[in-house]
């Protein structure tokens, strides 16, 4: 039996890149790479991640193509998508109209915008049959299946790592234009106590993760860094800027404590039970709005939530209800489970 995977964006696929090898022992696999994870696309970040996906992976795949148009996609007993956005970019529609299959799309992320009831029931029977979500808060229709994020399962083998740092994670600065009302800039400096969140955890460095982002040409991370720098210049801290990292799991689980914005990313602390704290309003709210650690952008609930985060960091009740798979960290079993389930 055949698989095909479509894969879109590294950021948006690597969470099912772990159930590559684990499929490969049971069904012949092809991989068919669009938008960003073409090569012909310009990665804006300062390290190309891409290069991992075909170091660890391109060896399980009996074809991989760029070419939409060279795969005979009546072949295939089952094709997954990494995402479950009907858009030009990754043009799906195409490919929906020529299979005979059961066609799944994976949730492009967790925010709201993607991972609601009314977005997966627009693109049925467009760009998919079936919808992988994240939890069993997700299942509005019997189109959504959960799977949670499989790419998490390593962390189990991160639990008793040092503590290193500490690490914020950025969405948008406030050197461009943002969808939120809260972004990165000299007020976010302001009303963050990044003085008092140093001393708090035992004067660790503090990481700034900043996110790649395409729209921002090849020298974003440059400008960015430099932004950053220019925001941070009268802080007191020690500090390090950082963006594309091979070994995303590290740098999460030697972090004693985690500020970010509304991110897919987070879910790895959260699992993991370190202390994370959530801004409210700069990101995609989704599922955060049921998190004990999301926040009101404000110095004092910022300062407190903090507390309350260290003295109870683990969201035992999120966790069970929004990553399924997620206490266990046996997220890619329920992935291959319900593969078996649809072919």
């Amino acid at each position: 039996m055949k698989i095909l995977y479509i894969l879109s964006q590294y950021r948006v696929c690597e969470r099912i890149l772990p159930t590559i090898p684990e499929l490969k022992k049971e069904y012949r696999l092809d991989c068919l790479l669009v938008y960003q994870m073409k090569l012909d696309h310009k990665w804006p970040g300062n390290e190309d991640l891409r290069t991992s996906f075909f170091k660890e992976y391109s060896s399980y795949f009996s074809t991989i193509t760029e070419d939409i148009n060279l795969l005979d996609y009546n072949n295939y007993d089952l094709i997954i998508s990494d995402d479950n956005r009907d858009t030009p970019k990754t043009n799906l529609r195409h490919i929906y109209q020529k299979k005979n299959c059961i066609m799944v799309g994976c949730y492009h992320g967790a925010g709201e915008k993607w991972n609601n009831f009314e977005f997966i029931e627009s693109v049925y029977g467009k760009v998919l049959d079936k919808c992988f979500v994240m939890g069993k808060s997700d299942v509005t229709s019997n189109i959504s299946i959960p799977i949670g994020v499989p790419s998490n399962d390593i962390l189990q083998n991160y639990q008793s790592v040092d503590k290193k740092h500490i690490l914020v994670i950025i969405n948008f600065l406030g050197n461009r234009s943002c969808p939120f009302s809260v972004k990165v800039n000299d007020k976010f400096i302001e009303e963050v106590d990044f003085s008092y969140i140093q001393n708090k955890f035992d004067n660790l460095v503090i990481i700034f993760k900043l996110k790649s982002r395409a729209d921002e040409g090849k020298n974003g991370f440059l400008n960015n860094k430099k932004y950053l720098y220019s925001l941070l210049k009268n802080q007191k801290i020690k500090y390090k800027i950082v963006c594309d990292i091979k070994d995303l799991d590290g740098l999460i689980a030697n972090s004693e404590f985690v500020l970010s914005a509304p991110s897919t990313l987070a879910y790895k602390s959260i699992q993991l039970g370190i202390p994370t704290v959530l801004i409210k309003d700069s990101g995609q709210l989704g599922n955060f709005g049921e998190f004990k650690g999301l926040v009101e952008f404000d110095k004092e609930k910022i300062k407190n939530k903090i507390d309350e985060m260290v003295e109870n960091p683990k969201d035992i009740n999120f966790i069970n209800n929004y990553i399924e798979g997620g206490l266990d960290f046996n997220s890619t079993k329920v992935f291959l489970d319900r593969i078996r389930e649809l072919i």
